[in-house]
């Protein structure tokens, strides 16, 4: 399978943010292959890249208001895209990478505003160029682009779920903070019974806050990872402010 080392990637993620020649025409002399056996097939991963390109080329400029949600809706085709590729494959940050230079840099560019090298001035340029590559270099798989969208439908419990991950508006810190940087993304019921509630219960966001404090300190005595669906509803309504 193909993987970028983390000190190429910053190299070539830079100079494609600047626009210079020699980013996206040199991705492949950038590539390691690992493994052995079959390569990797790649082709509906490159299907789901070319359509959403397509889908923003037609749309974008509609989506720019919650580009969050628009990020779960095609997290699930991400996730359908990658859930054949074996583990060991999954669990290379290189790869991951590898399909942000090479698949998925339009879509993840328009997704983060510190690709736009337009809104950089003397003071903050460098600021944003060390902070756009957060996004890419998947040293962090709670930043990173790709790697959030796959653990946002992994934390609902895969396929039969990922139609949840695109039902909050505006909910950018709910899935990054309260869902996938803590236990409640390993427990799929329990991140199914949050969102549900979430969804038809508004929480602002200090209260939100409040609640997922609430609920993180709920691990400390009770396994809420071997909960199933209507377990994990139950606790929700139990500690759900009133």
């Amino acid at each position: 399978y193909p993987m970028i080392t983390l000190s190429r990637c910053r190299t070539l993620a830079l100079r494609m943010r600047k626009g210079k020649k020699g980013g996206f025409s040199t991705i492949e002399q950038y590539v390691h292959w690992q493994g052995i056996g079959r390569d990797v097939d790649l082709v509906c991963i490159k299907k789901t890249a070319e359509f959403i390109d397509s889908d923003l080329e037609r749309l974008g400029t509609i989506y720019n208001s919650d580009k969050d949600q628009y990020e779960g809706t095609m997290a699930l085709h991400l996730y359908n895209a990658v859930q054949d590729i074996e583990t060991s494959v999954l669990d290379d940050p290189g790869f991951w990478r590898y399909l942000s230079l090479k698949y998925f840099w339009s879509f993840i560019t328009w997704r983060e505003d510190s690709f736009d090298p337009s809104k950089d001035n003397e003071e903050n340029q460098k600021k944003r160029m060390d902070n756009c590559l957060k996004y890419v270099v998947c040293e962090n798989s709670t930043e990173s682009v790709l790697t959030r969208m796959y653990l946002r439908v992994q934390a609902l419990g895969g396929n039969e779920y990922g139609y949840l991950a695109s039902v909050l508006p505006q909910s950018t810190d709910f899935w990054r903070s309260h869902v996938i940087r803590v236990k409640t993304g390993t427990a799929p019921p329990l991140t199914r019974a949050f969102v549900e509630k979430q969804r038809d219960d508004r929480l602002n966001t200090p209260e939100l806050r409040q609640f997922a404090r609430r609920l993180n300190r709920t691990w400390t005595n009770l396994l809420l990872n071997i909960y199933d669906d209507e377990e994990a509803t139950k606790l929700i309504e139990e500690l759900w402010p009133s």
